[in-house]
């Protein structure tokens, strides 16, 4: 039974990912309440999903010619480094360290898309 509870998690994730809102947002907090998955298992789990996406998106933009390589190579180079020095920090960091942040970075998110949500009506209504 729970196979299929995890099946569920990862197709909810993949909608929410496929919507914009990235999932994981909703797989990382799953399987650590839910499932009681440690934090870092989790966010590996979801790097290795979105790695997997990436590589299927990269494949797809290339063929519709989409793909500015030399902002890729910008932005693809900083990002490596910073990911490697970042897991080796996540990995002599405890659990419980790595829950609180999340959990800061996904109400920052939230009260960011709030404010700018309310800035937006705001506008409309002008």
């Amino acid at each position: 039974m729970q196979f299929l509870f995890l099946i569920l998690v990862g197709v909810l994730s993949g909608i929410f990912a496929g919507m914009g809102m990235g999932g994981g947002t909703f797989l990382v907090p799953l399987l650590s309440i839910l499932f009681g998955v440690e934090q870092i298992i989790c966010q590996s789990t979801n790097v290795i999903c979105f790695l997997v996406l990436a590589v299927i998106c990269a494949v797809i933009y290339t063929k519709n010619k989409l793909i500015d390589f030399w902002v890729v190579l910008c932005v693809c180079v900083p990002s490596v480094i910073l990911s490697f020095l970042c897991t080796i920090l996540a990995l002599k960091t405890e659990s419980r360290v790595l829950h609180i942040i999340f959990a800061g970075f996904i109400i920052l998110i939230g009260v960011y898309f709030l404010i700018s949500s309310i800035v937006s009506m705001v506008k409309k209504k002008r």
